[in-house]
């Protein structure tokens, strides 16, 4: 009975100093250089389907659902370095583009993150951007890094590569 006793008493003061795994991983990992404090966790997957509902509606062309699921103050760069910020700029950008180019995406990998200690939602996601230009179908890879909040696209920005050659 006291080796019981004396085992329970060792674990229960082991347990006490160190942080368990999702004390731990509340922490974070990683860096972002302008706010030297933050760190990141894996977020949750709610977030993830917002994105990919926001991607559905483009893949539709339907700009009333984007717009609806855009901040009214939305900020997106462009992988070219453009500037967009309100969903009105967005959707005059978005109409002209969807009828010159036919746009297509698909998301072929994604994962939603949160800031620590600020908390908020993020995801990063890659994406087969596929349009026709000048005729002629062409394929690029676009990575996103995109913050969303209360269910609304806050920002997010664009970088692009060509597809490697093959």
């Amino acid at each position: 009975m006291k080796k019981v006793l004396l085992v329970t008493l060792i674990v229960a003061i082991a347990s006490c100093a160190s942080p368990s795994g999702s004390e731990a991983a509340v922490e974070g990992v990683g860096f972002f250089k302008p706010m030297p404090d933050e760190k990141f966790i894996a977020g949750s997957d709610d977030v993830m389907d917002v994105w990919m509902k926001y991607i559905d509606a483009h893949n539709n062309q339907d700009l009333e659902m984007i717009k609806s699921m855009s901040a009214d103050s939305i900020y997106i760069l462009g992988p070219d370095g453009s500037e967009t910020n309100t969903k009105e700029e967005q959707a005059a950008l978005l109409e002209g583009w969807f009828a010159a180019a036919n746009p297509k995406w698909d998301a072929y990998w994604g994962m939603p993150y949160t800031s620590v200690p600020s908390g908020a939602d993020w995801i990063i996601a890659g994406h087969n951007l596929t349009q026709a230009i000048d005729g002629k179908e062409t394929t690029e890879l676009h990575m996103i890094d995109g913050e969303i909040k209360d269910g609304k696209v806050v920002r997010f920005f664009v970088y692009s590569a060509n597809q490697p050659v093959k």
